[in-house]
């Protein structure tokens, strides 16, 4: 019923748009059954996007995800400029290399999302893209699967949850597989308050692509950012940004922030936080659940 209302609005829609040029003769009525090898094949097909450089050597690129996905039943075809179908041969193939993404090509993320049969190709949505989070920072006591829900689910809906460590063990490992809003700067990582303490945790994104070390969004580098012009840092200093190495899962160093609440602040910088509004009283930044 609410699916007839919803079409009898947008025939209305449409029909004011087109105005005297509406005609019958506008609508065709087509009700074959859909053949089952075309719902296999549907089944068995992933579209990828490159999200940022869409012009690339295509046999090149088949070639290296091939070799990646370690696999040749793999049929790829060219929807439009940087956008792809990749047609498996087995559902376990295609569930393996879906479950292990997110996959680059010369480091331009490829976002990989399953073909939605009765969904125009067009109207697929490519703004989203799930990585592996790890949390660092987080006291062994407090590593629970409420505590990583909590803290994990700031950034981006929570699609899965892994707490490693050996049966018995106290030393676990948090990490999460979480759905990322590419629109928005990485977040770097966040504060935890506990009835007891207050601490800083880091994130560390697996299998992190080229970024923007000045505005923290995928897809560019600083020095091609538009958001914050980049500026040469002379000999000695450090490039400016709130950015760098380290929110990639291989860096071992850690965020600069952590310090600000374990270390002894500056007489020369106490002026500027007596001045900076509690965190309460700024606005955090939504989240899409």
């Amino acid at each position: 019923m609410e699916n007839e209302s919803l079409k009898e609005r947008r025939l209305a829609a449409l029909c004011k748009r087109m105005g005297q040029m509406w005609s019958e003769d506008f609508v065709a009525n087509v009700f074959e059954e859909i053949p089952e090898d075309k719902w296999k094949a549907c089944n068995l097909t992933l579209l990828g996007k490159l999200f940022s450089r869409p012009n690339v050597n295509f046999p090149a690129f088949l070639s290296t995800m091939k070799k990646a996905w370690k696999t040749e039943n793999v049929v790829c075809e060219v929807v439009q400029s940087g956008l792809f179908s990749f047609t498996f041969r087995e559902e376990a193939d295609l569930k393996r290399v879906l479950d292990a993404s997110p996959w680059c090509f010369s480091g331009n993320l490829l976002i990989l999302q399953k073909l939605q049969p009765k969904v125009p190709i067009h109207k697929h949505v490519f703004t989203h893209c799930a990585f592996w989070v790890q949390v660092l920072g987080i006291p062994i006591i407090r590593i629970t699967e409420k505590t990583m829900l909590e803290v994990v689910g700031k950034i981006g809906k929570v699609v899965e949850l892994k707490i490693d460590g050996k049966d018995g063990s106290p030393c676990k490992v948090g990490r999460a597989r979480v759905m990322l809003d590419l629109s928005r700067p990485l977040w770097p990582g966040a504060l935890v308050n506990f009835d007891d303490d207050q601490i800083w945790v880091d994130f560390k994104y697996e299998r992190l692509p080229y970024y923007c070390y000045s505005c923290g969004r995928i897809g560019h580098y600083a020095t091609t950012c538009e958001e914050i012009p980049y500026e040469e840092p002379k000999p000695g200093e450090e490039v400016a940004g709130n950015f760098g190495f380290w929110p990639k899962a291989e860096a071992k160093e850690n965020s600069p922030f952590g310090k600000c609440i374990t270390d002894e602040i500056p007489n020369e910088e106490q002026e500027i936080v007596e001045e900076t509004p509690p965190l309460a009283l700024r606005r955090s930044r939504p989240v899409d659940r």
